[in-house]
């Protein structure tokens, strides 16, 4: 085939990429009359709330890729710098919004039974929310420890949010390290009495999720070979259900009739808060003047403009219909 002909078909297969790429910015970055959907268009099981959760960090030197060039020169861009925000947000599948909080009532009756929803343990949250924002290299930082206290938190509002009673909740997580933290590991141990032993009791939950309580010196009446190496014991014990690779946070809302289900790795479609993280950054790089001021102010308003173009409702929408082909 002649050089001239190669190049005319890898123009028209470049041409064809870049109109289907410009397409996907199309919809992607559609108006918010295109966005704005009926209520009746999500699907939703009545009986089912979905909560995602994830965190996300913001940085106030982060700006939009597309910049004005006045005299041959452009202004200083500093991608991935500046003060940092670190936000962990709760993304709810309901009709009365896409953000979990409690109204005033709701508030004083969780108050009154838990008053320890006062404390805030180092965390910022917005009032009445399980929202809540770290200012890294300042504050704490979103570990294990500080997502369970945010779950704990979680959980004793939804006791008396009154537009979710009766209904079974799952809540989506990714599979990122603070989420899997387990309750017990075998490596942790040893095997030779009066050893390292990093807990005085193991609580674990038989298949009735009735709590069961192991002492530091127990018996598993297990069988052992004659001679049993530490590796052996590990393998052998790690059948028991008090040393099953369970959660810290699925053991946390047994007694609340939640259910924590992790998402494949590498399929944040399915976690439509990932979508919420995408349309907030991209509202605050268009108008971000690299000041970490103007960088908090702007994150409260992209929250309140997800809200007013109903964009949660084509998120939830696009989460469904993966789940949907998956099943089938």
């Amino acid at each position: 085939m002649p050089r001239s002909s190669r190049r005319r078909i890898r123009l028209n297969k470049s041409n064809k990429m870049r109109w289907s790429m410009k397409k996907i910015a199309i919809d992607d970055h559609s108006s918010d009359e295109d966005v704005k959907m009926d209520s009746n268009e999500m699907i939703v099981d009545d009986n089912l709330k979905d909560i995602g959760h994830d965190e996300s960090t913001f940085r106030s030197g982060e700006v939009t890729s597309r910049r004005w060039i006045s005299n041959e020169t452009a202004p200083l861009f500093s991608k991935g710098r500046g003060r940092s925000l670190m936000l962990s947000d709760f993304m709810v599948c309901h009709p009365s919004g896409p953000f979990f909080y409690s109204n005033e009532d709701e508030w004083q009756k969780a108050i009154t039974k838990f008053p320890d929803l006062l404390k805030n343990n180092d965390i910022n949250y917005i009032d009445r929310t399980s929202t809540a924002a770290i200012n890294v290299g300042a504050d704490a930082y979103f570990d294990n420890e500080t997502v369970l206290l945010q779950f704990q938190r979680l959980l004793k509002m939804l006791k008396f949010k009154t537009d979710y009673k009766d209904h079974d909740i799952d809540v989506l997580l990714d599979n990122a390290r603070k989420h899997t933290a387990c309750q017990y590991n075998l490596n942790d141990f040893r095997k030779n009495i009066d050893s390292r032993c990093p807990v005085d009791v193991i609580e674990d939950y038989d298949e009735n999720d009735i709590k069961k309580t192991i002492q530091r010196f127990f018996k598993l009446n297990i069988t052992l070979p004659t001679k049993c190496s530490l590796s052996e014991l590990r393998k052998l014990l790690s059948e028991h259900p008090a040393f099953q690779t369970k959660t810290k946070l699925e053991n946390l809302p047994i007694t609340f009739n939640i259910t924590i289900i992790y998402s494949p790795k590498f399929h944040c479609e399915l976690n439509p808060i990932e979508g919420l993280w995408c349309n907030m950054k991209r509202f605050v790089r268009q108008r971000n003047d690299q000041q970490y001021n103007t960088m908090v102010l702007l994150i409260e308003q992209s929250r309140n403009q997800f809200v007013n173009i109903d964009l949660y409702k084509k998120l939830f929408h696009r989460f469904w219909q993966p789940c949907e082909a998956y099943r089938d």
